[in-house]
């Protein structure tokens, strides 16, 4: 059971109790939109979950993500509890700064691998309207993994709005993929996914999650920080929608939950966090209010990065339910108390 779970009532700004484990249907032009196939699916699920309740298995396998070789798993180990924050200079230079007191890219990052990042590019919007992430922070790290040796940098998007590549013309990833040589996975074909099992989870036993995650010798989560409708923020967590097939039974089977459960599965290896620019209303898609921070966060814990961020809106860690969901699994580190907050 989630503690101190509530979602906001974007009508009246008052909390409203939000049950753990109650099947939700979250309706909301935020929602990523689906094709008649997906809502003859979902809403097969949705009688399913209101009929059975959601059942769990006792024979699920964790997601198959490539094993890290024993300095990297080592290394990794060492900085768990270190949030990194830079907030001066270019965003070049704020990226790299984040990046030093985890040891630099080259920790994460060796010759000849194969490193897929992750931004938020799902929208039909500008970087300047925050909804996406930040061009310039992709740049960075695709210059910084080629340094290190990289021998090939992917890009893993699947967007809620269509066309895809029209996505990522106007977000500017696809200008900054093309320029430093980087590759584009549009993931919006069901044949890029193979199926996971989540062993451990409360609700999300199983899901499909884009190939080249789980073959990467290096996974990079790079999300903007932003308001969102339904589950109040978007961070790093709530980013890994974005590799996952079936998004919308999320939503049915209960979002928060799912989100959750689905780093115990599939982990980045490491968060950068875009806080550049920060859309803090009318989220996930805007255009609403931007406020620009002008902070990267970098963690190798995916919960503690997304903790310290809560912060960036005024909000504590236990304000949003799949943060202290995750942590009460052991995912990660949810106190800000127990972290070590570098700023840089």
């Amino acid at each position: 059971m989630i503690n101190k779970l509530d979602k906001t009532d974007r009508t009246t700004q008052k909390s409203v109790p939000f049950p753990s484990n109650t099947a939700s249907i979250i309706m909301t032009k935020e929602v990523c939109p689906m094709n008649r196939r997906e809502m003859l699916q979902w809403l097969g699920l949705a009688g399913l979950a209101a009929v059975a309740g959601c059942s769990r298995r006792s024979n699920g396998q964790p997601g198959a993500q490539k094993p890290l070789d024993s300095a990297r798993s080592e290394h990794l180990k060492r900085v768990q509890n270190t949030v990194a924050v830079a907030s001066r200079g270019s965003v070049k230079e704020m990226v790299e700064r984040a990046l030093r007191p985890l040891g630099g890219i080259e920790k994460f990052v060796k010759p000849g691998d194969t490193v897929v990042l992750k931004p938020n590019a799902a929208w039909l919007r500008t970087p300047e309207q925050a909804a996406n992430t930040n061009p310039e922070v992709i740049a960075a790290l695709i210059e910084l993994c080629k340094a290190a040796g990289a021998k090939r940098i992917l890009i893993a998007e699947h967007t809620c709005d269509e066309p895809a590549t029209v996505c990522f013309e106007m977000s500017g990833i696809r200008r900054v993929a093309d320029a430093a040589g980087a590759t584009i996975v549009n993931a919006n074909n069901k044949g890029m996914y193979r199926p996971v099992q989540i062993a451990g989870a409360k609700v999300l036993n199983q899901t499909e999650v884009v190939r080249d995650v789980l073959e990467a010798d290096c996974f990079i989560n790079v999300p903007v920080a932003k308001d969102h409708s339904a589950t109040r923020l978007t961070l790093g967590l709530k980013n890994l929608m974005g590799i996952v097939w079936d998004r919308q039974t999320w939503h049915v089977q209960g979002v928060h939950e799912c989100i959750g459960d689905f780093v115990l599965a599939v982990k980045p290896h490491l968060t950068i966090i875009d806080a550049t620019r920060i859309l803090v209303t009318k989220g996930p898609k805007g255009p609403g209010e931007v406020r620009q921070p002008n902070q990267v966060i970098a963690a190798v814990d995916p919960v503690a990065a997304d903790a310290f961020a809560t912060t960036l809106f005024g909000l504590k860690p236990e304000d949003i339910g799949y943060i202290m969901h995750a942590h009460q699994l052991g995912a990660g580190e949810a106190r800000l108390n127990r972290l070590n907050i570098t700023r840089v």
